[in-house]
């Protein structure tokens, strides 16, 4: 092979070495380009995520007078007596049952709370959403959590009620619980702008998914079921007693151990 053959040919050869040194270069260089834009968008996502971007991923928020196992909420928190009866009542937002029961005691509750002459906690169970085909049950305990937040549980709490559609099963509208219902129950100003935020984002979700999972998990499996420290009350007797029994029942029932 003459010289200029063999110059020929190295020449070539590294021709050929360059150009797959600058293939391999334009490979990594794609590649971390790609990690460093996948790293972007996760960042950017994440940090959606934590201003409540996404409604239901969002943070998630405590009622402020939740009890300290997160089971329910407390009406009348540090304002009971030493002492004073523990009365528990477990609810589904969308029970016709509990609506009755809320006309026929709901303001003697509110009386003795009031007056500290129990601890009245409510529990928010969703179990008819399944039943029913909807989402009533857990919008509406999302609301009468952020309710709470807003420092108007109780209120919103009988705004519901007061409100439920007479045909079971129709729901609560966007319009009711957003809007009607913080209203009727007065709050408004910034307290508003915050209630309908918890509300659009879901904040109280979690919580009120749990309230409902431990009640089920202690056994509850109807409502309303009225219990006074931890002895559940007989519905049949509740519903046929008069204010002044209802309360002697409340204030007289021992626990349950």
């Amino acid at each position: 092979m003459s010289q200029s053959r063999r110059e020929a040919l190295r020449r070539q050869q590294q021709a050929q070495a360059r150009a797959k040194r600058t293939q391999r270069i334009v490979i990594v260089g794609a590649i971390v380009l790609a990690v460093a834009v996948v790293a972007v968008f996760a960042t950017i996502f994440l940090s959606q995520l934590n201003k409540g971007g996404n409604p239901v991923a969002g943070s998630q928020a405590t009622p402020v007078n939740a009890t300290s196992d997160s089971t329910g909420i407390i009406v009348n928190p540090g304002t009971y007596a030493d002492g004073a009866p523990k009365v528990e009542i477990f609810l589904d937002y969308q029970c016709p049952v509990c609506k009755q029961f809320e006309s026929m005691h709901g303001a003697t509750l509110d009386e003795m709370a009031s007056a500290g002459q129990i601890q009245l906690i409510y529990r928010t169970m969703t179990f008819l959403d399944n039943n029913l085909r909807n989402d009533s049950s857990l919008k509406a305990g999302i609301g009468a959590a952020c309710a709470d937040n807003a420092g108007q549980y109780s209120a919103y709490h009988n705004a519901v009620f007061a409100g439920q559609p007479s045909t079971e099963g129709t729901g609560y509208t966007t319009q009711q619980l957003r809007v009607d219902f913080p209203a009727t129950a007065g709050i408004t100003g910034d307290a508003l702008s915050g209630f309908q935020n918890c509300y659009d984002t879901k904040a109280t979700q979690s919580f009120v998914e749990g309230t409902n999972e431990k009640a089920s998990e202690a056994g509850v499996n109807s409502t309303p079921t009225i219990q006074v420290n931890g002895t559940k009350l007989d519905n049949n007797t509740v519903f046929s007693a008069s204010t002044d029994a209802f309360k002697q029942l409340l204030l007289t029932t021992k626990g349950n151990g």
